[in-house]
């Protein structure tokens, strides 16, 4: 025991080491940006759900899209956002900022939230931004858990915004599964893949505790809901 112990410190000293350095970080960005966009570009994607968004997108009208944070990866390509601001909230760990250069890349905005302490001012940013007619992207039960519950930030920024928190999501026929808290799902290449919209619900701006767990159980279902949608879809392909 005492040598296993001394090994997870090790590890532990050495993951800090790589988050300290600059150059660690930037070869991470690089490896990562270039491993989505290959993966990306390999799988045969159906999309599904997009005609009331997309009507929503051509009268101006933002969303927040909300997804889990175990299916980050592709929902940022959802569509080409040319035509329409995307912005999306993410941590400013070190972890979650190799997957955020590769958003600033794409050309989405970006608004970084604390891992700890007061994100008062993200959110008022994420809700002018919305306000401003950008749709924003949340993983909404990151970033520490626990899994597929959703929190009340991105329903928070909706009501003030008065847009629909929808949900959003993906499936890949070939995939690995990390075993981390939130199980992420790491496609991989040459893989069939469904990306998909749907349509939420405005939230009330101002909630009662017992109202506000509602509409994020309303939330999470809807996600789950589109998720094995997409599962299915694969299934009937």
């Amino acid at each position: 025991m005492p040598t296993v112990n001394r090994l997870k410190r090790r590890w532990r000293d050495l993951e800090i080491r790589m988050q300290k350095s600059r150059r660690v970080q930037n070869a991470l960005r690089k490896l990562f940006s270039a491993y989505v966009n290959f993966t990306f570009r390999t799988i045969r994607w159906e999309r599904i759900g997009f005609e009331s968004y997309e009507a929503d997108i051509a009268r101006g009208i933002p969303r927040v899209l909300c997804c889990w944070h175990e299916r980050l990866f592709f929902t940022p390509y959802l569509r080409d956002w040319s035509d329409h601001k995307l912005t999306v909230m993410a941590s400013q760990h070190a972890d979650a900022r190799i997957a955020s250069a590769n958003l600033v890349e794409r050309g989405i905005g970006l608004i970084e939230l604390a891992t700890s302490g007061d994100n008062s001012a993200a959110l008022k940013e994420a809700v002018k931004t919305v306000r401003a007619g950008n749709s924003l992207g949340i993983t909404v039960d990151g970033p520490f858990g626990p899994p597929r519950v959703a929190k009340r930030g991105a329903l928070v920024i909706a009501g003030l915004a008065g847009v629909q928190a929808a949900p959003c999501s993906y499936a890949v026929s070939r995939s690995i599964r990390l075993k981390t808290w939130d199980g992420f799902v790491v496609p991989l290449p040459w893989s069939r893949g469904v990306l998909a919209v749907g349509d939420g619900f405005m939230p009330e701006k101002r909630m009662s505790e017992a109202e506000f767990d509602a509409a994020c159980t309303r939330l999470s279902g809807l996600i789950d809901d589109l998720t094995a949608a997409c599962e299915a879809r694969l299934r009937e392909r």
